[in-house]
């Protein structure tokens, strides 16, 4: 009986972790894509410095996010964002407007997309 309850104890904690890690996992790429969000506006008016403000926000926020994800996500979607993010650095630093709404565009859908990719789904399991 002992054993049952141990086995049941630690499968409660697991899907407790994981539910936890797909809030924080979705709040985190929320809070990533409004930052984002703020970088777009900033390059729909032409203001390079301010978006150059924001991009640096964003990458010190991923920054922080980086060290978590890569526990929880697969390491292929880390580098995606890795190196779009490095794509929109140069994309504003040559002040192309066309180029980084294209980059920005990725960089939400990639982060949009990793918490439903993530979520426990009929599809995600079989």
């Amino acid at each position: 009986m002992r054993t049952y309850v141990l086995v049941a104890l630690v499968m409660v904690i697991v899907l407790a972790t994981g539910l936890f890690a797909l809030e924080a996992l979705k709040d985190t790429a929320a809070r990533m894509v409004a930052g984002f969000d703020r970088v777009e506006k900033a390059v729909a008016g032409e203001d390079w410095a301010e978006a150059r403000r924001e991009m640096d926000r964003a990458q010190k926020m991923w920054t922080g996010y980086k060290g978590w994800w890569t526990m929880v996500i697969d390491h292929q979607e880390i580098d995606n964002i890795d190196m779009t993010m490095a794509r929109m650095n140069r994309y504003i630093g040559m002040r192309d407007k066309t180029m980084a709404f294209g980059e920005l565009a990725v960089l939400k859908q990639i982060l949009c997309h990793i918490p439903e990719k993530e979520k426990v789904s009929w599809q995600n399991i079989l």
